[in-house]
């Protein structure tokens, strides 16, 4: 075989069709994300996943024209300069975050796809951008809630003092100010500030929530839907308590360094297990109401029966 004759395959057809093609430079910046903020890759990669979960969906969508794929192109390469308009308003932010992945995303969406295919694209993006902005949200909504941070501080020294452990408010000015005896005979003074309100973890519950809701294709009335979302919120925030909670608990036991290592894991293993148990009986809302519906008739049945 003369080797002029010869063609290399292309890499589309190694990959076997344009949506697998898109896929490869929409996982490479979360590298990039990795290097700057280990913890800010997470947001990104879950929304990458919801992309490879709309694979079949994408397969179906006819490929961009030239025009807009110059408009995805000039995206694309735009996201690697978002750093320096943001900088401008906020100095500290990394040089690739997920705002610049969004843009990206969003570029490529434009490259590969026609327009309409931009609605696979909210879900993910909507999540990125959301989760990004979070924290700018609650520092927003900070003035109108910190308020509150002296009546929840109350709720959780009555807890403590249930289990009969010396706590007090140490002062009423916000933030107020905790003080524990531990059990070694160590007095502990913590502030209660605004972070440990929950409010954070409640925005990122709500925008995962929205995303579900978006995504989800069940048959479920608004009203079902609402029910859920208000329970997971006020469920969000009672846990919470119990994060809070645990840790004084901890410091009263074991003192304050031990008390400074689980503030810093719990809530992350905590509010994990929450969102695990609660979109899973989310999941199997239908089966559950049955079941329930289920009980409630054969107890009245029976009421009837006797």
């Amino acid at each position: 075989m003369r080797l002029e004759n010869m063609r290399l395959p292309s890499l589309r057809f190694l990959l076997g069709n344009r949506t697998n093609l898109f896929y490869i430079p929409t996982f490479a910046p979360i590298l990039i994300i990795f290097y700057y903020t280990p913890f800010g890759v997470i947001v990104p990669f879950y929304g990458f996943l919801l992309l490879l979960i709309k694979q079949q969906k994408l397969l179906e969508i006819k490929e961009a024209g030239s025009v807009q794929k110059i408009i995805g192109v000039i995206l694309a390469v735009g996201s690697f300069f978002v750093y320096y308009a943001l900088a401008l308003v906020f100095p500290d932010i990394p040089f690739y975050e997920a705002a610049n992945y969004a843009v990206y995303v969003f570029g490529l969406f434009l490259i590969f796809f026609e327009f309409s295919a931009l609605r696979e694209a909210f879900a993910p993006l909507f999540l990125i951008v959301a989760a990004t902005s979070s924290s700018l949200i609650s520092a927003w909504l900070k003035p109108f809630i910190e308020p509150f941070t002296n009546d929840v501080a109350h709720i959780i020294v009555v807890i403590l003092r249930t289990f009969g452990i010396n706590a007090d408010i140490y002062n009423s000015a916000v933030p107020p100010l905790v003080t524990i005896t531990s059990v070694s005979g160590e007095n502990i003074l913590t502030s209660f500030a605004y972070e440990c309100l929950g409010v954070y973890s409640a925005l990122v519950f709500s925008i995962i929530l929205i995303v579900i809701l978006f995504e989800d294709p069940g048959p479920s009335s608004w009203q079902v839907k609402t029910g859920y979302s208000i329970a997971g919120l006020v469920g969000t925030f009672a846990l919470n308590i119990v994060r809070v909670t645990a840790i004084y608990v901890t410091d009263y036991y074991y003192g304050a360094e031990v008390g400074a290592i689980v503030h810093t894991v719990i809530g992350y293993a905590l509010f994990s297990l929450w969102l695990i148990l609660f979109f899973y009986v989310y999941s199997k809302r239908h089966t559950l109401h049955a079941k329930i519906g289920s009980l409630l008739r054969m107890r009245q049945q029976s009421a009837t029966g006797s």
